[in-house]
């Protein structure tokens, strides 16, 4: 059990500890995707509890990925001076935190993202009967795209 509380080396992260917070939705971010004090007071009291690493709630890479409000924004370089401000705080706080990237595709609905759904192939879910907007390849292609900007963001 003792091993718990032993640092422990994922690549170039080095936790304090093998305490890992998953990703979970807190619906604590603003209707753009930006994390609200209240977000960055709950993992700096991770942090300070001895999570060793958080691993952020769902942070979606494009508009329409979003799902549904209260969601992380990854999407927009408007928002890199609120995710620094939540890493910095978390950091002095002695935790790291890294970032859940996302698309919803189409596990959602209009009413909740305020947009159509998208996704690789029109498919109706069970559980999100809106029927979503194909994707194009060149759309696709912007969405890999999407991913990869947002992950320079998040360490930038």
């Amino acid at each position: 059990m003792a091993k718990v509380f032993e640092q422990v080396g994922l690549g170039a992260l080095q936790p304090a500890n093998r305490l890992v917070r998953s990703a979970t939705w807190e619906g604590m971010c603003s209707a753009d995707g930006r994390p609200t004090k209240k977000l960055v007071d709950y993992y700096t009291e991770l942090a300070r509890g001895g999570v060793g690493l958080i691993v952020s709630g769902y942070a979606y890479v494009s508009p329409e990925g979003k799902q549904m409000p209260g969601k992380m924004g990854m999407h927009d370089d408007a928002l890199a001076k609120d995710h620094i401000r939540l890493t910095q705080a978390v950091h002095e706080a002695g935790g790291l935190v890294v970032v859940q990237l996302v698309h919803a595709g189409g596990q959602t609905d209009s009413d909740k993202a305020g947009q159509r759904p998208v996704a690789p192939s029109a498919l109706e879910l069970e559980q999100y009967p809106e029927l979503p907007q194909e994707l194009s390849k060149e759309r696709i292609s912007e969405l890999i795209s999407a991913f990869a900007k947002a992950a320079a963001r998040e360490i930038g």
